[in-house]
């Protein structure tokens, strides 16, 4: 049982040091970009790389069907050659498609042509990338895949401003050297995948897979979640503007780096439990829902009396109550969130993935209409209360069948419930203020 938690830990750091590494990078460049590039620079900058994110929609959930099928199937190297393929014949239609928008917009000028242009190339990169990083998951690669992931996530988004040191530059052209990187990775990853194998490999005809679950529940899955996790800063975007944006972002960045434990733990039980080991799947997911039920909440509450020096000292005049308030409650948000990773992962694994989307389908028109009315108000921290109502419901939604199971789960109500009373008794102030500035 010793070694056995201590391979999982082992993994789970491998797949977490990403975004950890990430947080580190962040607060260096953030700053310096609303030093030299500004506010609203930093928010369209930021949003750009939001819309890369529709690439995991159209990904179709062929990334998360590559982990199932890979730690499942015999002829590893077939199954994965097979799956890119799909992916990048996927990848292709979806460019082609664009391309059309594209060529409408140079006659209606909706949008920039350039920014379109990065736009679509970066869909259809992270199209590919999903899918990659689903077959170093399958093959149980979390060494690699902690690189792969640190490189196109990261230093992607992290490491091209501090070229405004330097040189002046817009957000178009930071964005650009971001693009550059993550093709980067996605050619080394690619070559790294089959570096062994000969020409004939690939011209070599081989049948389709034979899923043992429907992929459209996963496809389904996909485009959810990115509508859940990006219809907020669509919204502000759009309604409220870039700069708007940023003070937003910036808080939700930051602390939202709490998930990148859960996804990590995640990367490491769906190959497992898809590989049939039921068992170890249950106890490291008790392990798991432990840490996070009692463990990483005290944490939270102890940082949050250390928010206001933090936020004075790495943003500077930057800094406002407002940050500070939304830093608590995406805190919240995300722990709440990371919760729910592994509820999830338990679905995927066990075939089941139908019952979470069916869930995340019926709710979702409730909280866009709630998300909708926050927006439309112009205020920052109701919105940022929608979201986190959204977590816990969906946590409860997703988690109370299990909680027969896995009885652990019913103290994390509890915990949750502490969890939002201390949070409105440290911000309840700010809050009376705003509403009676309304």
């Amino acid at each position: 049982m010793y070694k056995s938690n201590k391979k999982f830990f082992f993994d789970s750091f491998f797949s977490s040091l990403p975004g950890f590494v990430s947080i580190l990078l962040s607060l260096l460049s953030i700053p310096i970009y609303l030093k030299y590039g500004g506010t609203e620079e930093y928010g369209s900058y930021i949003f750009l790389h939001f819309l890369s994110f529709a690439g995991q929609i159209f990904n179709l959930g062929l990334g998360k069907i590559s982990a199932i099928t890979i730690a499942q199937d015999k002829s590893v190297d077939d199954c994965s050659w097979i799956l890119l393929k799909k992916t990048f014949k996927n990848s292709l239609t979806i460019f082609l498609i664009l391309l059309f928008f594209f060529i409408i917009n140079k006659f209606y000028f909706f949008f920039s042509d350039y920014i379109l242009l990065l736009s679509i190339l970066s869909i259809v990169v992270t199209i590919i990338f999903v899918t990659i990083e689903g077959v170093f998951q399958g093959k149980r690669l979390f060494a690699k895949l902690m690189l792969i992931n640190l490189f196109f996530y990261g230093i992607s988004l992290s490491v091209p401003p501090f070229l405004l040191i330097f040189y002046h530059s817009n957000f178009k052209t930071i964005f650009f050297i971001s693009l550059i990187i993550k093709i980067a990775v996605i050619i080394f990853s690619t070559f790294y995948l089959f570096r062994k194998k000969s020409i004939n490999f690939f011209l070599k005809k081989r049948s389709e897979l034979n899923y043992n679950f429907d992929q459209k529940w996963f496809s389904i899955s996909s485009i959810l979640g990115i509508a859940y996790d990006f219809a907020d800063k669509y919204l502000i975007k759009i309604f409220i503007g870039p700069v708007a944006l940023a003070f937003y972002s910036i808080p939700q960045q930051l602390t939202g780096k709490l998930s990148i434990v859960s996804k990590g733990i995640s990367a490491v039980l769906l190959p497992s439990v898809a590989f049939g080991k039921k068992k170890l799947l249950t106890k490291d997911l008790l392990l798991s829902l432990k840490i996070f039920i009692f463990i990483i909440p005290i944490i939270i509450f102890l940082l949050f009396n250390l928010f206001d020096l933090f936020f004075s000292f790495w943003l500077k005049n930057n800094s406002n109550s407002e940050i500070i308030n939304l830093a608590k409650i995406f805190s919240i948000v995300s722990w709440v969130s990371c919760m729910s990773h592994l509820i999830v992962t338990y679905y995927e694994g066990n075939g089941i993935i139908k019952k979470n989307t069916m869930i995340e389908l019926k709710f979702y028109p409730i909280f866009l209409s709630f998300l909708f009315i926050a927006v439309l108000n112009k205020n920052l921290l109701l919105i940022t209360i929608v979201i986190l109502l959204k977590e816990i419901f969906l946590f409860f939604l997703r988690s109370i069948t299990l909680s027969k199971e896995v009885l652990i789960i019913k103290y994390s109500y509890l915990m949750i419930a502490f969890a939002c009373f201390y949070l409105f008794y440290t911000i309840d102030v700010d809050i009376i203020k705003l509403f009676k500035d309304e």
